[in-house]
C-alpha cells in the first residue's frame, strides 16, 4: 500500500466522518425542533383547558348566585309576610333577641 492510497483512505474516512456528523447534527436539530413543537402544543392545550375550566367555573358561580339571590328573596318575602300577619309576636321576638344580644355582648366587654 502506497502513501497515496493511505492518504486517500484517510480522506475517505474523514469525508465519511463529516457526513455522519452532518447527519447527526441534522437529526439533533430535527429532534430539538420536534421537542419545541411538542412543548408549544402542550402549552396551547393547557391554556385551552384552563380557559374552558374558567368558563365552566364562572357559569357555575353565576348560576349559584342567581339561586342564592332567588332563595334570599323568597325567604325575605316569607319573613315580611309573617311579621305583617303577627306584628305583636314579631315585636316580642325582636325585643327578646335584642336583650339576649345585649346581655351576651355586655358580658364580653367586661
Amino acid at each position: 500500500m502506497s502513501i497515496y492510497d493511505e492518504s486517500a483512505s484517510v480522506e475517505d474516512k474523514l469525508e465519511k466522518a463529516k457526513l455522519r456528523q452532518a447527519k447527526h447534527n441534522k437529526e439533533t436539530h430535527s429532534g430539538a425542533h420536534n421537542v419545541k413543537e411538542n412543548v408549544v402544543g402542550m402549552a396551547r392545550n393547557i391554556k385551552d383547558t384552563s380557559v374552558d375550566t374558567a368558563h365552566v367555573a364562572a357559569d357555575y358561580v353565576r348560576h349559584r348566585m342567581d339561586d342564592l339571590r332567588t332563595s334570599g328573596t323568597d325567604t325575605l318575602e316569607k319573613v315580611e309576610s309573617r311579621i305583617q300577619s303577627r306584628p305583636a309576636q314579631s315585636l316580642a321576638i325582636a325585643f327578646v333577641a335584642g336583650l339576649l344580644a345585649s346581655f351576651l355582648l355586655g358580658r364580653r366587654s367586661s
